[in-house]
């Protein structure tokens, strides 16, 4: 299959780039429930750009979307929590916004 702006390619990386990524993704976490399309765009970016980023699924473990809600503001998904060096957490919600600051960290 060929890659273009809608099917692109998988980034590929050295075992230690890739040991690297894996350690900056241990900060992450994106909350999401499988059929929401949203989140389906978001997770097939994970998945292209080789991310391992921890899943919280809303709809199977109720305490998550209760931590979305308390921590975010919002029970809106896709929300990407990004744990800061410094201590703080940021909330980052809408599709478009977690695919660009995944796309711009990691490709």
């Amino acid at each position: 299959m060929a890659t273009s702006p809608q099917n692109p390619a998988v980034v590929t990386r050295s075992p230690e780039e890739q040991e690297q990524v894996d350690r900056e993704t241990d900060k992450l976490a994106l909350y999401y429930y499988e059929t929401c399309p949203f989140c389906i765009r978001v997770l097939r970016t994970i998945e292209r750009l080789r991310l391992k980023i921890e899943l919280r699924n809303i709809r199977k473990v109720p305490a998550y979307r209760e931590q979305l809600l308390q921590g975010g503001g919002d029970s809106t998904v896709p929300c990407l929590l990004i744990h800061n060096d410094d201590g703080s957490m940021e909330w980052l919600y809408e599709s478009d916004a977690i695919m660009s600051y995944l796309e711009k960290r990691f490709a």
